[in-house]
């Protein structure tokens, strides 16, 4: 006999993946996996200073066997190693990845700084580009080809879909939320990127 709780269905609360992301920590040889580079490049990005990495205390006489990785240092050993594929060396990708971390930061700084200052404004400007991009997505779904674009879009909404949902429900009030606004600026931004790169070339 089934439970009688099935019935009733599960209470359960959202998960934020962003909450999640600032706890995760990996190993040298995981987070090298993860990244998609070889162990003995880590070791060189990290023993050079490009890439950051928490070192344990215990001293086993193996540095990179102590190390842990975390969100920040694996973003930027991706973002390094997209631009090496347009970057003619290591020091300038990293450079660029440098300049644009510190870009998005002090973005993110004079975003949350508005936010407190203009929040009515704020979303006001945040709803236009929500109803551009719904115009958008009608004049661009007919022109896309294969099944392949179609989820990459999907995949692109599917985050905006995600954070809309708990204040559509009344459990974030983007009134009062400024780190809330800022996942809501940063979604649109990616989904406008995601647009530009799906529209086709005239």
């Amino acid at each position: 006999m089934a439970d009688d709780h099935d019935e009733e269905g599960l209470a359960l609360e959202p998960v934020e993946p962003a909450e999640l992301l600032k706890n995760l920590s990996l190993t040298t040889g995981k987070a090298a996996e993860f990244a998609g580079v070889s162990r003995r490049q880590l070791c060189y990005w990290t023993d050079t200073g490009i890439i950051g990495a928490a070192e344990d205390d215990d001293d086993n006489g193996d540095s990179a066997a102590r190390r842990t990785y975390d969100f920040d240092a694996l973003h930027k050993v991706l973002l390094i190693e997209r631009a090496l594929q347009q970057s003619a060396g290591l020091r300038r990708a990293a450079r660029e990845v440098d300049r644009y971390l510190s870009d998005r930061r002090r973005r993110a700084q004079e975003l949350a700084s508005s936010i407190e200052q203009k929040r009515e404004e704020f979303l006001t400007e945040q709803a236009d580009k929500l109803d551009a991009i719904a115009d958008r997505i009608q004049q661009l779904a007919p022109t896309l080809e294969g099944h392949d674009s179609l989820l990459e879009l999907h995949d692109s909404l599917d985050w905006l879909e995600r954070l809309a949902r708990p204040v559509q429900e009344g459990d974030v009030l983007l009134e009062e939320d400024a780190d809330a606004c800022l996942r809501l600026a940063s979604r649109v931004e990616q989904v406008e990127a995601k647009l530009d790169s799906l529209s086709p070339t005239t």
